[in-house]
């Protein structure tokens, strides 16, 4: 994303290890900061201090352990305080909407898109276009039935939150 032209991108990560490797390997790109940082209590960021918060796997960690949805909840709730009005959560994950989505409405006060893209590179048929937002409803049945059960895709939730 620096390529890309953006100049201010906080990374967060509860491992300090993880934390040493990124500063280590990206010392020579300023505009990253890495910080050591729990995702469920984000104490160090002001209320509406962020843009967008972007998430590749760390909601689908929490989902995975002790406490998880109270540990889930308390993590979109630090990303909604974290967030400006009409910023943007953009959360890549393997969640289903019949997963997700519930979790999404239930903690935090967003419009959420859906967006696919296939796991399997070199697959002639796209399930969806990328860039068209997959029709989602309230028990996430519309996904299931535009593109099968158990799709082989990573799902893309865009949660603009309303301010």
């Amino acid at each position: 994303m620096v390529d890309d032209g953006y100049e201010d991108m906080v990374n967060i990560d509860i491992s300090s290890v993880v934390i040493e490797a990124m500063q280590k390997k990206y010392t020579n790109r300023p505009q990253l900061k890495y910080m050591k940082m729990d995702v469920r209590e984000m104490s160090g960021f002001d209320s509406h201090s962020f843009n967008a918060v972007i998430d590749k796997g760390t909601l689908d960690s929490l989902l995975c352990g002790h406490n998880s949805r109270q540990n889930a909840a308390k993590m979109l709730e630090e990303v909604g305080r974290v967030l400006k009005d009409k910023g943007i959560y953009i959360l890549i994950t393997y969640g289903a909407p019949s997963y997700r989505s519930n979790l999404l409405k239930e903690v935090g006060s967003w419009t959420i898109k859906l967006h696919v893209i296939e796991k399997l590179v070199g697959k002639s048929e796209h399930l969806w276009e990328l860039t068209n937002p997959v029709p989602l409803d309230n028990e996430g049945s519309s996904t299931e039935t535009l593109l099968g059960r158990n799709p082989d895709v990573h799902y893309i939730y865009v949660c603009t939150k309303v301010g």
